[in-house]
């Protein structure tokens, strides 16, 4: 298999992107080192894995969502990043994570979504925001790496 990533910085055209996505989504490809060594440590949905802050980059979550078909997040604080793996549906956060981002402690940088071209909120997604007094997020697609950033308003 090839590794078609590579550490360090770079631009790249959408349609890369997008074919990169896809040869890993199908297993022609494997993901970097370091996407690798994060997805081993949440190998599971509901486990998470706290880092140093801003280690984390939200095309991250689309290679991670695009390997396993799950959705992952990434919160923050002042201090720290936080890497959670959820199911092929949804993230839910609980005990440590749930008060954390009721009080304020975290904040929900960004989610993935695994199965759309144009990342779209859900309403769930929109509701979430609400509840813990958050006032935008994003959400990237983990088929184009297309983010899209939203509020907590249902309309």
């Amino acid at each position: 298999m090839k590794n078609v990533e590579n550490d360090g910085i770079a631009v790249a055209s959408s349609k890369s992107t997008r074919v990169s996505l896809a040869g890993v989504r199908i297993g022609r490809y494997q993901l970097s080192e370091r996407r690798q060594q994060l997805l081993s440590r949440v190998s599971r949905h509901g486990e998470y894995v706290k880092l140093k802050k801003d280690s984390l980059e939200m095309m991250d979550l689309a290679y991670l969502t695009a390997k396993t078909g799950d959705e992952f997040a990434i919160l923050r604080s002042k201090n720290e990043d936080v890497l959670f793996h959820g199911t092929s549906r949804e993230c839910r956060f609980t005990s440590e994570l749930e008060t954390g981002l009721r009080n304020h402690k975290y904040e929900l940088i960004c989610h993935s979504h695994p199965g759309e071209d144009e990342p779209e909120p859900s309403l769930e997604d929109r509701a979430f925001l609400r509840k813990i007094g958050q006032k935008c997020s994003t959400v990237i697609s983990a088929r184009t790496g297309r983010c899209s950033e939203y509020t907590g308003d249902l309309f």
